[in-house]
This record gives C-alpha cells, structure tokens and sequence, in this order.
C-alpha cells in the first residue's frame, strides 16, 4: 500500500500559516490599540475588529476550497463547532488578540493531511505524548489518518 500523498503541499501549508499569523497579529495589535483612552481608537477598534475577522475567514474559506479541503465541514461536527465558535470570538473585541484563526487552520491542516503532513511531522513525539495540546495534536491527527483510510476503503470498493 503506498503511502497517501497530502492534501495540502508543505509550501502552501506553510503560507497558509504565515498568513494566518499575520492575520492574529494584526489582531492582536488592533485590540492593544483599544486600550487607549482616547474615543478615536475605540471607534476604530470597534469598526475595524468585525470587517478584518470576517475578511480573514473567507481568505481561508476561499483557500482552503480551491485546494479542495473543507475549513467549516459539516459532516464532523465537533470540528464545525469548534471553527464557527472560534468565527464568533472572534468577532468580540477585545477577544480577537486570541490566536484562534492561526490555531483553526493548523488543525484544517493536521486533518487534510493526516498524521505523517507536514504539520503533524514537525512535532516532536515527545512533545505529543507529554503535553495536553500534544495529545490534542495527536487525536485530531490520528482521526484524519483513520477518516483517509475510510475513504481510500470506499474507493477500493
């Protein structure tokens, strides 16, 4: 049996990601300058914070729909929930310097492209057995791997 390619190339994965942290640090920055006490940065934060959220999103939707991953998929409902609930904290103000849009499409990646991808391959095993987002990596990784041999299974059939 040979080994399943990955959905998602280690160059566009890697500047998925980088875009993804250039977003969250645009956020993160955004939401330092709303602590300023002046009504401009208020006003600013609070027309600025929804508009980039939501353009950030759909720059990802759109990626990950060309390459043919889905980013929200409905069939897997706990990852659906956890990217839509991930959308809405987002959307809160002072909320939006969370790396969540960075983290969502790490675990996007981790599933396209299963436990041996290129994110999942950078980590160290002991980091995945010794540590609680280790073994979150671990889990989601290991559900791609069993959710690909599914469908290879259904297309042998």
């Amino acid at each position: 049996m040979e080994p399943s390619k990955p959905k998602v190339g280690t160059l566009t994965a890697g500047a998925m990601l980088l875009v993804a942290g250039f977003f969250d640090l645009f956020q993160f920055i955004e939401t330092m300058l709303g602590f300023l006490p002046t009504v401009v940065t208020q006003i600013f934060v609070l027309a600025v914070t929804t508009p980039v959220t939501i353009f950030a999103y759909m720059v990802f939707f759109f990626w990950f729909a060309f390459l043919g991953v889905p980013l929200f998929n409905i069939k897997k409902p706990m990852p659906f929930f956890a990217r839509t609930g991930g959308f809405l904290i987002e959307m809160l103000p002072f909320l939006t310097a969370l790396p969540i849009l960075s983290g969502s499409v790490l675990f996007t990646l981790i599933e396209a492209n299963g436990p041996k991808g290129f994110p999942a391959s950078l980590v160290p095993k002991a980091f995945l057995k010794m540590t609680p987002a280790g073994k979150v990596v671990s889990k989601v990784a290991k559900a791609a791997n069993d959710n690909q041999k599914e469908e290879k299974q259904k297309r042998a059939v």
